[in-house]
């Protein structure tokens, strides 16, 4: 454009000088016609004629002269362009100085010319060593669990649609991140995305915190197996899907015989101690898929679905051998042996109540044949009532 205007300038400057020869050209003929031709009818047209001449070079100078003005015209808009480059240069540097210098995990994202900036928190947060911002870094990091998530509030945000995501981020191969993605959309009239902003907050310690909540308030906090609570939120699921699919469910309820005594004689820490072993041999006696509840005291819940009665045997079988068997305690050997009642939806009951005093029946009926051995509800034990015991206990707070 430069080039253009220059040779603007240099034609305007040949045109003045075109157009002043041409003028002292023009003086020469006249003054020529004037000596020569004697008679002034003969010398006038000759005058007049020699004016024709004038024309192209008018015509020249003419279009020479709006060359000039749009070469000055383009000039003032090519410096106008490089004016709004270097401010837009300028701005985008501040910008990301701006951005760096905030000690907050941000990322701003230039849908117009792709421009990343990370702050240097998010990217000590990321653990990234690149100087140059990419989304990719972003999106690299987070982990695999949670990419479809991830990838599907990235597409809105890409519409339009601000988000909150949760999402955990790989930091390196030894420490995982939780984080909260918060974004801001910026959208021009047209509709189209301008700019996409948002903050990460790293929410890990929120979230183990709602873990050991969530913890103490389903799980039992010495054998960390599910308490009542999740014990009657896990059987209202499967008697529904029971219902609907038309299969069994299997309740046994144990007892452990000589508890008490190891209990008393050996202290409560012994007698913890235990209970956590016995949740551990409980734990390789059952399948994946069953769950098993300690109620309190030394009375677990073991709940299973689609069993046949041969496989409940086989499980309850294997119950009795792996509990029963030594435990060393404090340089201490001592064992305990259980006590199984089982009852069978939809045999023996429909609802959770039912269900759980029909198996503590059986279980009162194995301790009375000797203990250490497990026996199956049966409409015999229907006038059967023991003395009230812990499950009574829980079946009341159950109905509350």
């Amino acid at each position: 454009m430069k080039y253009l205007f220059n040779i603007g300038c240099g034609k305007m400057k040949v045109g003045k000088m075109v157009w002043s020869l041409a003028i002292i050209i023009l003086l020469a003929i006249n003054i020529t016609i004037s000596i020569t031709v004697p008679s002034w009818q003969n010398g006038v047209p000759l005058s007049l004629l020699s004016f024709s001449f004038l024309f192209p070079i008018w015509m020249y100078y003419k279009e020479n002269k709006q060359l000039t003005l749009k070469n000055k015209e383009s000039k003032l808009r090519y410096d106008e362009l490089l004016k709004q480059k270097e401010q837009s240069v300028e701005k985008a540097t501040q910008l990301d100085q701006f951005i760096q210098g905030i000690p907050v995990p941000l990322f701003s994202i230039n849908m117009k010319n792709t421009q990343c900036y990370f702050s240097d928190s998010l990217k000590e947060l990321l653990n990234l060593t690149s100087s140059i911002s990419k989304f990719s870094h972003l999106e690299e990091k987070v982990h695999p669990i949670d990419k479809q998530q991830f990838l599907k509030d990235k597409k809105a945000w890409l519409s339009g649609y601000p988000s909150i995501s949760r999402v955990r981020l790989q930091r390196d191969s030894h420490h995982l991140l939780w984080v909260e993605i918060r974004t801001k959309i910026s959208v021009n009239p047209s509709g189209k995305v301008d700019s996409i902003s948002g903050i990460v907050i790293d929410i890990t310690k929120q979230i183990e915190t709602e873990e050991n909540l969530k913890r103490m308030a389903y799980y039992d906090s010495l054998t960390n197996l599910p308490n009542r609570v999740m014990l009657r939120s896990h059987l209202k699921k499967v008697i529904s899907r029971a219902k609907r699919k038309e299969h069994n469910i299997t309740i046994m309820f144990l007892d452990l015989d000589g508890f008490k005594n190891i209990n008393d004689t050996l202290g409560h820490d012994t007698g913890d101690t235990l209970l956590k072993e016995v949740a551990n041999r409980l734990n390789i006696s059952v399948r994946e898929e069953d769950l098993i509840s300690r109620i309190g005291g030394d009375e677990f819940i073991i709940v299973s679905e689609e069993t046949q009665k041969e496989e409940v045997k086989t499980i309850a079988e294997r119950i009795l051998t792996n509990t029963a068997k030594p435990y060393l305690l404090n340089g201490q050997i001592v064992s305990v042996t259980p006590s199984i009642g089982i009852s069978t939806y939809p045999d023996d009951g429909h609802d959770i109540e039912t269900l759980i005093k029909n198996a503590d029946k059986a279980m009162y009926l194995a301790k009375d044949r000797g203990k250490a051995n497990f026996q199956f509800y049966t409409d015999k034990l229907e006038a059967y009532r023991p003395k009230e015991s812990l499950v009574e206990k829980v079946l009341k707070i159950f109905q509350k």
